[in-house]
């Protein structure tokens, strides 16, 4: 059963991120317990450390902010008539995706409040679940 949102003033692109977070939304929940799990055994045996902690949850807040924003930018480029335009526009917004989330992450890092580590995993998320979902329902 395909499910469609009806929410008014969204390009194709942001419909389909939204969508497909939607999908992933269990994925990312079990592996961010799993490394939580994992982080708190690590916390047994060394200082506890909160950073971890805290990157994990602002990790996954990136993951999905980034997907949904790629979903966002290429359903705006995909309105463009102009080819070249759309290719420097794309440039333009992958940097500033790119330059702002890891400013953040850096930021918060510089200040003590985050892990790097744990903070960067869940960007992979979404690369994770489509390889997952390929292998068992072997598609390519």
């Amino acid at each position: 059963m395909k499910t469609t949102l009806k929410i008014k003033g969204l390009n194709q692109g942001e419909r389909i991120a939204l969508e497909e977070l939607h999908k992933m939304l269990p994925f990312f929940l079990v592996c961010s317990g799993i490394m939580l799990i994992i982080g708190g055994i690590y916390g047994l045996f060394e200082e506890i450390n909160f950073g971890l902690f805290t990157g994990i949850l602002l990790g996954n807040i990136m993951g999905a902010a980034n997907f949904y924003f790629i979903g966002y930018s290429s359903g705006r480029l995909l309105q463009r008539k102009n080819e070249n335009g759309s290719r420097g526009i794309a440039g333009v917004a992958f940097a500033l995706r790119f330059f702002g989330m890891f400013g953040i992450y850096w930021v918060l890092a510089s200040f003590g409040l985050i892990s790097l580590f744990p903070a960067l995993i869940p960007l992979l998320f979404p690369s994770f679940y489509y390889k997952f979902i390929a292998i068992f329902n072997k598609t390519v």
